[in-house]
């Protein structure tokens, strides 16, 4: 899995209970390797409202990247989005 920063740039609300697929032996999904794939819920209890400028950290080919959409994402640009909130996404 390799997360990266992105901006959102229109508000999105990621429903609650967003799917999400377990991967045999993926670390953090209690899929044990042997298992298979198979579908579950995950994601958010309650519905998360994402704003634009809010900085987000997502695995590209994750479920989550898919469901807000590459259309409502644009790539952190270090110096452009760095707002001095030193820790808070880094």
């Amino acid at each position: 899995m390799a997360l990266n920063r992105y901006v959102v740039t229109t508000q999105v609300v990621v429903p609650p209970g967003a799917a999400a697929t377990v991967v045999a032996g993926e670390p953090g999904t209690g899929g044990a390797a042997g298992f298979g794939s198979a579908p579950t819920t995950g994601g958010p209890l309650m519905p998360i409202t994402l704003i634009p400028n809010q900085v987000i950290m997502l695995d590209p080919a994750g479920p989550l990247y898919a469901l807000i959409g590459a259309g409502n994402l644009r790539p952190f640009v270090d110096g452009q989005d760095t707002v001095g909130h030193a820790g808070l996404h880094n």
